[in-house]
């Protein structure tokens, strides 16, 4: 089966507002002009790294592993927004993918949809083919335009960063996006050697609050430490 049949098996559910926990924040900002927030803050990486050193992993893979790990373990983040009859509804999807960015041809890029699978095996062989695949593009081409079940994302590898800015097509643009940038060195608490990395994330504030970003961020961090323990 060829993987991209993979995002056919979709499920979602509408969400019914006035029983909705969050239905009064989601009132509150769902119609301000710019509803979006956005947090940057850093992730110990060392364990991905001792990965790479020790049995060669990827540390893009391995990274976008943790990330998908993370944002398919927060429901607020896999919630958008959608246009029912004229009237805006809310859905939940079970399970969301990352769209990201490859290199291709005198410095441009290109996007590449990657099924998200909990096994790390079964992630990286499917990060393999479609980066391939998505580095033989020659022109930007956006093939998400009729589906919401992204997490757009962009890695900087050149750049340590301390904060990022996303653009959004709108106030309605509703897919979080999220970028990392350089692994840096670090001295951990233990006088110890590491690596650590600034994340971006920007989310609708009519779907997500701080709390949900804190909780991304803390998931991040736990999928990051303990990824040399995932079956290889």
């Amino acid at each position: 089966m060829n993987y991209k049949t993979k995002f056919s098996e979709q499920t979602e559910r509408e969400i019914n507002l006035s029983t909705w926990s969050r239905q009064s924040q989601y009132a509150m900002f769902k119609d301000f002009g710019s509803p979006h927030f956005s947090i940057t803050t850093r992730i110990d990486v060392s364990e991905i790294m001792r990965a790479k050193q020790s049995d060669g992993a990827s540390p893009f893979n391995a990274m976008l592993f943790c990330i998908m790990q993370a944002f398919n373990d927060v429901p607020e983040l896999r919630t958008r927004l959608r246009d029912k009859d004229g009237q805006q509804s809310v859905i939940e999807h079970n399970i969301v993918h990352p769209s990201v960015t490859v290199p291709i041809e005198n410095d441009r890029f290109a996007f590449c949809e990657i099924p998200y699978a909990r096994e790390w095996s079964a992630f990286n062989n499917n990060c393999e083919i479609a980066i391939a695949e998505g580095k033989a593009q020659t022109e930007l081409d956006e093939k998400t335009i009729d589906t919401d079940f992204w997490i757009f994302m962009s890695c900087i590898p050149w750049l340590d960063f301390t904060d990022m800015q996303h653009p959004l097509k709108g106030p309605d643009d509703c897919v979080p996006r999220l970028a990392w940038g350089k692994f840096v060195p670090k001295i951990t608490h233990q006088d110890q050697e590491g690596w650590e990395v600034a994340v971006n994330l920007t989310a609708h504030h009519a779907l997500a609050d701080g709390i949900h970003m804190a909780k991304f961020f803390q998931k991040l961090a736990d999928a990051c430490c303990s990824f040399s323990k995932e079956p290889k």
